[in-house]
């Protein structure tokens, strides 16, 4: 890793590159630790969680869960009870975490190229199902710039708080977006070539993509879905769901009922 890539890597990223744990709760025996390799040249480390009903072998698809950046890197899934939600639901699951992050060593800003060598991974693993995404805020944006990349095997994302563009998400931490703007003069095709919303209108595969947002999050608000489904309209078929009170990342855990009716009915179709 570059010295300047450490030097503008800090600001962003440096209070949550801690040493990963498992959430107290987590049944470790359920899952399979995993490791692979991205295209940046990060050894990734992640969980693979079976279907709960695949001894039946029944597990209907396979998802890959990007994580939101926060110290949980991975774990996030597992605290907030996604992992579960969707494995009880009959996907197979492989959630890890994006270099820097948990377990993984560090490398690149291309996060993107994390997420998209782990749905390749997955789609290895279990070459007779389809793979879909599902990625929070981080996870997000970075997951939507995978699918634009040749090679994507995503034919399905539920992306949660996803924006539009960098500088938008750091004009709320000032530090960092003093050096997010400073690396645009010294590193400019980092940042453009990092546009979630440029890269909607180049994803791959014609994707069914639902967009979650909540109405009381005021770092990617409802208006950062409604520009991203218009940048989508000629490469997916996007849809955009608002969820009344939710803050940022926590559909699941601030409107359950409300996550699960509609993002398993739609997983379960565009992946049947």
């Amino acid at each position: 890793m570059s010295q300047l890539h450490r030097l503008l890597r800090k600001p962003f990223f440096g209070r949550f590159e801690v040493p990963w744990i498992w959430p107290g709760d987590t049944d470790q025996t359920t899952w399979e630790r995993v490791r692979f390799r991205s295209t940046n040249g990060a050894h990734l480390q992640g969980l693979w969680g079976a279907a709960f009903n695949s001894e039946t072998n029944k597990a209907t698809a396979t998802l890959v869960l990007a994580h939101p950046m926060g110290k949980a890197a991975k774990g996030f899934w597992l605290r907030y009870g996604h992992a579960d939600l969707f494995r009880q639901a009959g996907f197979n699951v492989l959630v890890f975490d994006a270099n820097g992050f948990g377990e993984s060593e560090a490398a690149s800003f291309d996060y993107p190229a994390d997420i998209l060598a782990a749905g390749i991974w997955a789609q290895q693993r279990h070459s007779e199902l389809k793979v879909g995404l599902v990625g929070a805020s981080f996870g997000a944006g970075w997951g939507l710039c995978a699918m634009a990349r040749d090679g994507s095997p995503y034919q399905a994302a539920v992306l949660e708080a996803a924006f539009p563009t960098l500088p938008e998400f750091w004009k709320h931490y000032p530090v960092a977006h003093a050096a997010l703007r400073m690396s645009q003069i010294v590193w400019p095709s980092l940042e453009r070539n990092l546009r979630p919303e440029r890269q909607a209108t180049l994803v791959k595969n014609n994707p069914a993509v639902l967009l979650i947002y909540g109405d009381a999050d005021i770092y990617t608000p409802p208006s950062h879905g409604e520009r991203l489904q218009r940048a989508f309209s000629n490469a997916a078929s996007a849809e955009l769901m608002v969820l009344a009170g939710v803050d940022h990342t926590f559909a699941y855990r601030d409107a359950g009922e409300a996550y699960r009716s509609r993002v398993l009915p739609f997983l379960q179709n565009a992946l049947a």
